[in-house]
């Protein structure tokens, strides 16, 4: 009986993901079948000027997009949130561009690089619980959460507002910490004193806070073993990013870690969230790149464009593109560049207004 439901189970998420990829796939399109640019800028630099400990395997910079999609995406949902409920939102279409976007990247390193195990299985790993979170919260929502919301978009109760709430601190956390140390169970605690047991849409609220305690507890947990999971096979990851640059800053910021005589050097650049307004800052400086984790080669970067945009500049190639799925005005679109040539790509970007969501440092 066991197996029979498990089977059930898988088959159909199976069913969902095949329905999904053949809608709802064009959400996120590739900008060329094959390598999108030039293959000199997949050459791994085997002589870097930073210190051993501070490099990074080249292909890191395309494998951690779709770890940095998973930000983007409850990013999306907490935008969404303030202004409606969680019954209208695209979970599956996110679902289709999380895979999307993964089988884009690794399309364009495949064969150019030993294939990176550990990266890949932990890609792996959130991409399938994503999946099935999504999978489930949009079986939920468009069949419980339909009948429940009482004006979907317009009227929201303490519970929804608190699920706004909630996802937002989520969002500002993982952008700078690994998401499996969120404290959920204050989040759980907060949910039942901050939120009334009486009011207008009784059976909405009731219902919303069955449905958040049951996220939040299941978080809870499975957060608390990858994170046991994670501190046994894997190593604390580095925090900062050491940059080869053309001129050192003349009042510089970020630690110095060398200055050569023409005024080049070596700077210890913050790693993450902050990696990406720090190097826009050099860039409009009018400081370059040469080197960044030990790396010279390609590297990703994305921007949130208008959906008409496609000034991709000289110095860049764009890889994919995405729909943002909840404003029909915008897209995000992921160009590759090189090390060299990042900070007038970055400058080409900010002429045009853009929002530059991420340079992917790694």
């Amino acid at each position: 009986m066991l197996r029979l439901k498990i089977l059930t189970f898988l088959s159909t998420v199976l069913a969902i993901l095949i329905f999904v990829n053949n809608k709802q796939t064009q959400s996120t399109k590739a900008f060329s079948d094959g390598l999108a640019f030039p293959k000199t800028w997949l050459v791994d630099q085997h002589h870097p000027v930073c210190a051993k400990e501070d490099v990074r395997p080249a292909d890191q910079t395309f494998l951690t997009y779709p770890e940095w999609f998973l930000v983007y995406s409850p990013a999306e949902q907490a935008d969404y949130f303030h202004n409606h409920t969680a019954t209208t939102f695209p979970y599956m279409g996110h679902v289709a561009q999380i895979w999307k976007s993964y089988g884009i990247v690794y399309s364009q390193i495949k064969g150019n690089y030993e294939f990176n195990t550990g990266y890949h299985f932990m890609i792996w790993v959130i991409a399938s619980s994503s999946t099935v979170e999504y999978s489930i919260k949009s079986a939920y929502e468009t069949t419980v959460g339909r009948l429940t919301d009482p004006n979907p978009g317009e009227q929201m109760t303490e519970e929804d507002q608190f699920n706004a709430k909630y996802m937002q601190a989520y969002v500002d956390f993982i952008r700078v910490r690994p998401w499996y140390e969120f404290d959920f169970k204050t989040q759980l605690k907060n949910l039942w004193s901050n939120t009334s047991f009486t009011g207008d849409h009784f059976i909405r609220k009731w219902e919303r806070k069955y449905w958040l305690t049951s996220e939040l507890l299941a978080k809870w947990g499975y957060g608390w073993l990858i994170g046991l999971g994670t501190k046994t096979a894997y190593d604390d990851a580095l925090s900062t990013t050491a940059v080869a640059v053309n001129k050192i800053p003349a009042h510089s910021q970020f630690t110095i870690i060398k200055v050569n005589p023409d005024s080049s050097g070596i700077l210890m650049l913050p790693r993450y969230e902050a990696f990406n307004a720090a190097a826009c800052q050099l860039a409009m400086e009018g400081i370059s790149f040469t080197e960044i984790a030990g790396n010279k080669s390609a590297i990703l970067i994305s921007v949130i464009a208008p959906i008409n945009w496609n000034n991709y500049g000289k110095e860049s190639k764009p890889l994919f593109m995405q729909n943002i799925l909840t404003d029909q005005n915008l897209k995000r679109v992921v160009l590759v560049t090189t090390v060299n040539k990042l900070s007038e790509t970055i400058i080409s970007l900010k002429k045009d207004n853009l929002i530059i969501e991420h340079v992917y440092d790694y």
